[in-house]
C-alpha cells in the first residue's frame, strides 16, 4: 500500500483524528513536514503510547514525583521514560486541512461555513468550473462502512443542488450500496489519497483529479468549457519555487557584499570580519514574503542551493572563498 494511502486509512480509523506526536511521525515517514502543518495540540494528554516493540500500546503512568513512564503490562522491562510534551495529543485540524485541499485541487473555492472539529461531514468548498455552475465538495470522515453510508444518504436527503463531490480519505469504507446511493443523488465519491499527494511541506493535486472531474461532469450532464483548466491558480509548488529563487538572489547578494567587506579589511591589513547573516524577518521584508514563508522555503527539500548559501553566510572562510554563481 502506498505510504500516503496508508496514512489516510490510519487517519480515517482514529477516533477524533488524534494521536501523540510520535505516532503521527511514525505514520508520515517522508512527508511529515506537510502533515505537521495540519496538526494542532489539544489540552488533554494520551492514556497510552505507541509500543516501540510492536503489539499493544504501552500504558502511560504518572508517578507522585511527576515523572512519566509508559509501561508494558506483559513485559515490565519494556518501558519508556516520557515528558509532558511526549504525551500531548495532537489532532488533524480541519481548518488548515480544508485550506490545503482547496489550494491543491483545481477549481475548488473554499467554503465559508463554520468548521466543527467533531463533524463527520465538512463542506470543503465548491467546485466552480464555469459561471453559474457551482457544486459543493464535502469531506466525509467516517470510521466504518455503515457510518459512511448513513452520511451519503443524509447528503442525498439534504441536497438542494444537482450534484455534489464527496471526498473520503480512502476507499476502505466504500461498498457497492454506498456508491449506488451516491450516484442516485448525482454525487461522486472521490478518495483523497488518489487526488492529492504530499510534496515538500504542502499538498498538491495528483493527476486522477482531472479524471474524476470529467466523470462527475458526465454524471451531472455538464458541458465543460474548453479552457476551464486554464483558470487553475498557480500551484503551491510553483509559488514556493518562485519564493526560493527570490531568497537565493538575496542571499547571493549578501554573500558578495560580505565577501567584499572581508577582503577590503584584509587589503588594509586589518582582521577580516564576518558581516552578520540577515535575519529571516529581514529577508522577508526584502523579498515581499512573510517570515513564515521564508522559514518554509529554508526547510523545503528542493531548496538545496538556498540552504548552502544560508549556512555559508555564517562562515567567514566560506564567505571569503565565495564566487558568483553563473
Amino acid at each position: 500500500m502506498p505510504k500516503a494511502e496508508s496514512l489516510w486509512r490510519w487517519v480515517e480509523s482514529r477516533t477524533g483524528r488524534t494521536a501523540v506526536m510520535a505516532e503521527w511521525h511514525a505514520h508520515t515517514n517522508g512527508f511529515f513536514p506537510a502533515v505537521r502543518r495540519l496538526l494542532t495540540p489539544l489540552d488533554r494528554c494520551a492514556g497510552s503510547y505507541p509500543n516501540p516493540c510492536g503489539g499493544d500500546p504501552l500504558k502511560i503512568v504518572r508517578h507522585r514525583d511527576n515523572s512519566i513512564v509508559a509501561i508494558d503490562g506483559a513485559d515490565w522491562h519494556n518501558r519508556l521514560t516520557l515528558t509532558d510534551d511526549d504525551i500531548v495529543l495532537y489532532q488533524l485540524d480541519l481548518r488548515p486541512l480544508r485550506s490545503a485541499i482547496c489550494n491543491a485541487l483545481d477549481g475548488v473555492n473554499i467554503a465559508k461555513t463554520p468548521v466543527d472539529q467533531a463533524a463527520r461531514c465538512l463542506q470543503v468548498g465548491n467546485w466552480e468550473p464555469k459561471k453559474a455552475a457551482s457544486f459543493p465538495v464535502f469531506l466525509l470522515l467516517c470510521q466504518n462502512r455503515q457510518t459512511l453510508r448513513q452520511q451519503v444518504l443524509e447528503r442525498q436527503h439534504r441536497s438542494r443542488r444537482s450534484g455534489a463531490i464527496l471526498l473520503t480519505p480512502s476507499r476502505v469504507n466504500w461498498t457497492d450500496e454506498t456508491e449506488q446511493a451516491a450516484r442516485a443523488g448525482k454525487m461522486l465519491l472521490v478518495p483523497l489519497c488518489e487526488v492529492i499527494r504530499f510534496e515538500g511541506d504542502g499538498l498538491v493535486e495528483a493527476e486522477p483529479w482531472e479524471e474524476y472531474l470529467q466523470a462527475f461532469a458526465q454524471m451531472v450532464k455538464l458541458t465543460l468549457p474548453s479552457n476551464y483548466r486554464n483558470k487553475k491558480p498557480t500551484p503551491m509548488r510553483a509559488e514556493r519555487t518562485a519564493a526560493i529563487e527570490k531568497l537565493e538572489k538575496e542571499m547571493e547578494a549578501h554573500m558578495l557584499t560580505a565577501r567584499d567587506h572581508a577582503h577590503s579589511l584584509l587589503d588594509r591589513s586589518l582582521t577580516p570580519e564576518l558581516l552578520p547573516r540577515p535575519l529571516q524577518k529581514d529577508l522577508a521584508k526584502r523579498t515581499g514574503l512573510t517570515t513564515s514563508q521564508v522559514c518554509r522555503c529554508l526547510e523545503d527539500p528542493r531548496a538545496r542551493v538556498l540552504k548552502i548559501l544560508w549556512e555559508s553566510a555564517n562562515s567567514l572562510d566560506a564567505v571569503m572563498k565565495y564566487q558568483r554563481r553563473r
